[in-house]
């Protein structure tokens, strides 16, 4: 165990700097309000009815000229498909794709701990809270499989829950893996963390959502593992 204690450590404190829970609202645009306008004498409307019934008649042909130009482009142009997000990490090893909808946070996680070379997260805070995914780059471990079980126990502790998962494929790497259950800051945190291990460097890759998003988020950790591209 002792080959692993200094991974240990710097894992655990991977997954507690995992969490990005960022503030941050939108605020509301003031919404215009109609001006009002004045009311016209009965000679003045009387005087003027030709003229407007002229306008008004103009005004239809020409708006029913727009109507027909909006149907005919509504029906040639197709809706444009929201982007991936498509990330590269700090060091230049690999590339990674997120869903459309997902943020670049990777100077927000740095700023945090030097050991984060990516980092992204949704675009929706749900429950004060940005489901996030934070990948370091930490000190290699010979026996990742018994490194990453007593890191799960190490980081649940007595009352944490944690669940071992089967190995996941990388890009040609085997990523074991663990699920944690904790509280964060008065919120029920669901972690899951993979560790990669590719020539001689560990990558750990950690997805932190709120228990209401743990259901939604966990598939994008599952893409995000599938995209992996090494850039070597």
């Amino acid at each position: 165990m002792t080959t692993t204690r200094a991974s240990l450590r710097s894992a655990g404190a991977a997954t507690v700097l995992a969490v990005l829970a960022l503030a941050g609202c939108a605020e509301e645009e003031p919404v215009a309000e109609p001006t009002a306008t004045s009311t016209a004498t009965d000679d003045a409307a009387t005087s003027s009815a030709a003229e407007d019934a002229q306008e008004e008649t103009s005004s239809d042909d020409a708006a029913a000229d727009t109507a027909t130009q909006t149907e005919q482009a509504d029906a040639t142009s197709a809706p444009e498909e929201p982007e991936e997000l498509e990330l590269s990490a700090s060091d230049d090893s690999f590339s990674v794709t997120f869903p459309a909808g997902w943020e670049d946070a990777t100077s927000t996680a740095q700023e945090q701990t030097e050991t984060a070379v990516l980092a992204a997260r949704d675009g929706e805070r749900v429950d004060s809270f940005y489901s996030n995914i934070v990948i370091t780059q930490e000190e290699y471990v010979g026996n990742l499989t018994s490194a990453v079980e007593s890191s799960a126990e190490q980081l649940a502790g007595e009352d944490g829950e944690y669940e071992l998962l089967e190995p996941a494929e990388v890009d040609g790497n085997r990523a074991p893996g663990y699920t944690l259950v904790r509280e964060v800051q008065d919120a029920t945190v669901h972690q899951t963390q993979r560790w990669v291990s590719h020539e001689g460097t560990l990558y750990v890759v950690t997805l932190s959502a709120v228990e209401s998003q743990a259901d939604e988020a966990e598939p994008v950790l599952e893409d995000l593992l599938a995209s992996w591209s090494w850039n070597d």
